[in-house]
């Protein structure tokens, strides 16, 4: 079968404290069911279940083609832009209240969406209700106001509000240089690297939106490019290296952090940059490592993570319910990498 996210499942509902297969058991970190493994074993170990996931299933990447959120409908000009403009605000669908973190969430036409699945449902709305606009004009003129009116939710909620500026920001710079250097449209970027991934990596980071160090943005852009069929990449892009994919990599004993990090991990404090600079390079080596052994694609091996981040729940994971569980260390007590970012 096809790796397909689950695109309803972002509404706000906790998962089964107890699955009938495993209930997770919180142990001392370094401790978990498994033997304790060091980074090498824990790779060979996952690389095997990918293996043999891969034998029965067909793993192929995400098409991004539900009309819920991605205008597939449209002509290709209109999609790139379409997917640059939602990836430039694609980050930081928390915030932290008490200890606790809280995913942003609201309903649109009665339906409950959570994280970034909200973002692309609103995004879709907006433009179908004429409250926001793709012209790179308009972008550039994007004010705090204007976003708000786009992407407040049907009871007046605004789940994007958290780092507001920083979104306003990557949606204005992103405006004036598409309009400035590329004829108002990101297909012409795109058109540019000619199929050369390491090219439009390089173009991408003179965008404000684009210019992580560890290409989390540009990656999923070039991911749901490709995945769409809009371009054809003479490799296939790296893991979009977000909160959801370095917890699971911890957990999973993938990554063993600095002592001081991992317990910052653990007590859901906030990392310094340094630190989440760290800690996302380790996880973005260890994984192409993984998908390299498994003979999987980087991008496949993106898409498997990202679908799990609902049964690899930041407080209730469903290890039996998860794929990944035999190669697993389930140090589930690993909660969400926090920083104040614009990257993820």
């Amino acid at each position: 079968m096809a790796v397909t996210p689950c695109l309803h499942d972002d509404e706000v509902t906790d998962l089964e404290a107890h699955s009938p297969f495993c209930t997770p058991q919180r142990h001392p970190w370094g401790v978990s069911h498994h033997e304790a493994l060091d980074e090498a074993s824990a790779s060979a170990r996952m690389s095997q279940v990918l293996r043999e996931l891969a034998e029965t299933q067909t793993l192929v990447e995400e098409g991004w083609d539900d009309p819920r959120f991605w205008n597939s409908e449209a002509p290709r000009t209109a999609r790139c832009q379409y997917l640059a403009v939602g990836n430039a605000i694609n980050f930081r669908f928390w915030r932290l209240e008490d200890g606790v973190v809280v995913p942003s969430s609201g309903r649109i036409d009665g339906e409950e969406f959570r994280g970034a699945m909200y973002m692309w449902r609103r995004l879709r709305v907006a433009l179908l209700r004429g409250e926001f606009s793709l012209d790179a004009s308009d972008l550039a003129r994007v004010d705090e106001s204007t976003f708000r009116h786009a992407f407040r939710d049907e009871v007046g909620r605004y789940p994007l509000d958290v780092a507001i500026d920083e979104r306003v920001g990557n949606l204005r710079d992103l405006g004036q240089r598409l309009g400035h250097e590329w004829d108002g449209h990101f297909d012409r970027v795109l058109d540019a690297s000619e199929g050369r991934l390491d090219t439009f990596t390089t173009l991408s980071q003179t965008f404000r939106a684009y210019d992580d160090p560890v290409q989390k943005l540009t990656m999923l852009n070039a991911i749901m490019l490709q995945g769409s069929g809009l371009v054809s990449f003479d490799r296939s892009p790296l893991p979009a290296i977000d909160y959801h994919l370095v917890k699971q990599a911890v957990r999973q004993g993938l990554v063993r952090p600095e002592s001081e990090t991992m317990r910052k991990l653990c007590a859901r404090e906030f990392l310094t940059r340094e630190e989440s600079s760290a800690l996302r390079l380790d996880v973005l080596d260890a994984l192409v490592h993984v998908a390299d052994r498994a003979g999987i694609s980087t991008a496949v091996l993106d898409n498997l993570y990202w679908l799990n981040r609902r049964v690899c729940a930041d407080a209730q994971p469903d290890c039996g319910g998860c794929a990944f569980e035999p190669g697993c260390a389930q140090l589930v007590q690993v909660g969400l990498p926090l920083e104040n970012t614009r990257y993820y």
